[in-house]
């Protein structure tokens, strides 16, 4: 069966993921803004007697790349090969995303334009005509719906009769341009590249076709010819940026196609009468807080309810263990020292899944656009832009992910900036501490406030900081924010679902592996060395107390504890910190071992109540807040390390967030105090 070789591509939020689940049936993950496909990923499928293969390729706005993804899309539509482009085009952006199809048709490659989202432009009104596109570009189109499957097999059936007759897009620019680009074509000999392709791409400086034809033996002969191109157009459009003038040409060109091929929706959509309220000048802002208020609330409030019935499993499950293991070592190892620990980490799996969902609900809504949309006023006098908001929210999940999706942002200043402030957005890792001390503390009716205090002032202090970067380290403006606003969706409940599953997996896992791992050893090293003759002499209610403050845990922490005793910390606290860099749910279960005493259950709850007698408010204060800004977990400092290749920024991303973490605790314990 023969394969014909598509490259799926498109800007960001156009519906491409969406498009492959509903015509070939499989699972790729579809999100609402740029950045959620971050690789490319094939499908295979049989239509019309060929075995089709379509490759994925990350959102790109222009072939003038500026993120990892966009680099991504255009090396592969300018290094392999593929026998045919297929351009997923959103119906309700048109003017905007077909400057895009320009840059495509460009390529001189056979191409087809999916006209996604037509349901939702049809039913305001709404219509394009794609024989008349056909008619204008030579360019075969079809309207579809991913999420309504509809138009889907019309436009397979078209993508095959372009690959049959290899039709190439005939798309012209005004006469001026058109004339220069055919005096660079005359000049052009052999390449790998259609003669109009690179004749364009040179004269709107792409650096990687330059590169290219660098080496042929006719670069020389058209140095001229190219100067004197990009000349004329300068001065006929009174601008100096060559890929700004092509812009123009391609914007134009969309407005005159679209006044052809489409009529408008002219009814006011249900997008734009929830967008007056919630990206209002005024009401935007407050919206936004009370929205991550509700959210943080709801972790509080919601997640408390389980935590009793887990409490109480796990303590169940560890009497049962503890009457199938015989006396010694390995029960004393499992009753005493994991599964209290473990337990302690996965009583907070409620507040965290609540966390995620409120995220997972912003970011399917299309709602975390629009609070970026809402943001960016405010983001720009810290320094920063509002599509860093992007990966500063998603840092109040995973820094992991926060990361990584700070590649969309262009600018490299705004992307290291956000980058290095992403620790003071708390991980939902450093959740299970919080809601350990807030519920030691304070009372209940004020817990859920609390919370939300301590993550807004540390993205407050984030944002501080990130001022004082962009004004001593990396001067200049941020970039002007540029993000389209996506139509509101009703969130997916299988899509939430499976998500919530992945994460939950994925924290169980961890609880069940790294952090069982972690508290053997804590326990062990709090256990041992045993002088069984020391202990005969001691009574039986102060054994376990001798032994926790004579073992190697102890020697260690007590060895490190002076740089820490003018938090008040003691060196159980010291030794838990030092464990939180590992992970920060280490730093519950290393207390749960610690602070266990031999009349408690050894659960949670007597847990938060041991912390209550024996930590100081003051000291509690300096705990939290070297949690909410010392440096996040060693795989978010992995993935920093992967991200920015400069040995400066990774020593200075190393040291500074412990630094003032400390300086914050101990003005916070003084205050305290």
């Amino acid at each position: 069966m023969k394969e014909i070789k598509i490259a799926l591509v498109g800007q960001p939020n156009v519906g491409k993921s969406h498009l492959i689940n509903s015509i070939s049936g499989a699972t790729l993950h579809v999100g609402n803004f740029s950045g959620v496909t971050v690789e490319k990923k094939e499908v295979e499928f049989e239509r019309g007697g060929y075995k089709l293969k379509l490759i994925d390729l990350p959102g790109t706005y222009s072939l003038h790349p500026y993120t990892p993804e966009e680099k991504v899309t255009k090396e592969f539509l300018l290094n392999e090969k593929y026998d045919l482009i297929l351009n997923v085009v959103d119906s309700n952006q048109l003017e905007k995303n077909l400057a895009f199809t320009w840059q495509l048709a460009d390529m001189q490659h056979p191409m087809v334009v999916a006209f996604n989202m037509y349901d939702e432009y049809a039913r305001q009104g709404g219509e394009i005509d794609t024989d008349k596109f056909f008619t204008l570009t030579n360019i075969r189109a079809e309207n579809v719906s991913a999420k309504e499957k509809f138009g889907l097999e019309e436009l397979f059936s078209k993508v095959i009769k372009t690959y049959e007759e290899k039709n190439i897009p005939r798309v012209y620019y005004s006469e001026i341009v058109e004339e220069e680009i055919e005096n660079l074509k005359e000049k052009i000999k052999d390449c790998e590249f259609s003669k109009r392709f690179v004749a364009i791409r040179l004269i709107e400086d792409d650096e990687d076709i330059y590169k290219i034809v660098h080496e042929k033996p006719w670069y020389s002969d058209i140095l001229d010819i190219l100067k004197a191109a990009k000349e004329r157009l300068r001065i006929e459009y009174d601008e100096e940026d060559t890929k700004t003038i092509m812009f123009e040409e391609r914007f134009a060109l969309s407005k005159g196609v679209v006044t052809q091929i489409a009529k408008k929706a002219v009814k006011e959509t249900l997008t734009e009468k929830i967008d007056k309220i919630l990206i209002h000048p005024i009401l935007g802002l407050p919206i936004f807080l009370f929205i991550m208020w509700a959210i943080f609330q709801a972790t509080f409030s919601l997640g408390s309810i389980p935590m009793d019935y887990i409490d109480a499993s796990f303590g169940a499950f560890g009497e049962w263990v503890g009457g199938l293991l015989p006396e010694g070592f390995v029960k004393d190892a499992v009753v005493n020292g994991i599964i209290p620990a473990v337990g302690a980490v996965v009583m907070f799996l409620p507040n965290i899944l609540i966390l995620y969902l409120g995220i997972n609900l912003m970011e399917q809504t299309g709602y975390m656009a629009r609070a970026a949309y809402v943001m960016d006023g405010v983001l720009k006098r810290f320094g920063l832009q509002g599509r860093s908001f992007i990966p500063l929210v998603s840092g109040f999940g995973c820094s992991v992910p926060a990361y990584m999706a700070a590649r969309t942002l262009k600018n490299p200043k705004d992307r290291l900036i956000t980058m290095l402030v992403i620790g003071f957005m708390s991980c939902g890792a450093r959740l299970p501490v919080y809601v350990l001390f807030v519920s030691a503390f304070f009372a209940p009716e004020i817990q859920g406030n609390v919370l939300f205090a301590i993550y807004i002032g540390g993205a407050l202090m984030g944002l501080i900081v990130a001022k004082i970067l962009r004004i001593v380290l990396f001067k200049g403006e941020p970039e002007p924010f540029v993000m389209e606003l996506p139509k509101y969706r009703f969130p997916k409940v299988k899509a939430i679902l499976f998500d919530l599953w992945i994460k939950t997996k994925m924290y169980l896992k961890k609880a069940g592996t790294f952090i069982a791992t972690a508290s053997l050893i804590i326990w062990f090293l709090s256990s041992y060395p045993v002088d069984k003759k020391e202990l005969q002499n001691i009574p039986e209610s102060e054994q376990q107390t001798y032994i926790l403050e004579h073992s190697y845990l102890a020697q260690i922490g007590k060895a490190i504890n002076p740089v820490f005793e003018p938090l008040g910390f003691t060196w159980k606290e010291t030794v838990s910190i030092i464990a939180g860099l590992a992970a920060k749910e280490v730093v519950v279960s290393t207390m749960a071992v610690l602070y266990h005493t031999p009349d408690s259950d050894e659960t949670s709850k007597e847990l938060i109540e041991t912390i209550r007698k024996n930590i100081p408010f003051a000291t509690a204060v300096a705990i939290i807040l070297i949690i909410m800004f010392y440096s996040p977990c060693l795989a978010a400092m992995g993935t920093f390390w992967a991200e920015v290749p400069q040995w400066q920024w990774r020593l200075f991303y190393t040291i500074y967030p412990n630094v003032f973490a400390y300086i914050a605790a101990l003005i916070g314990y003084m205050i305290a105090k």
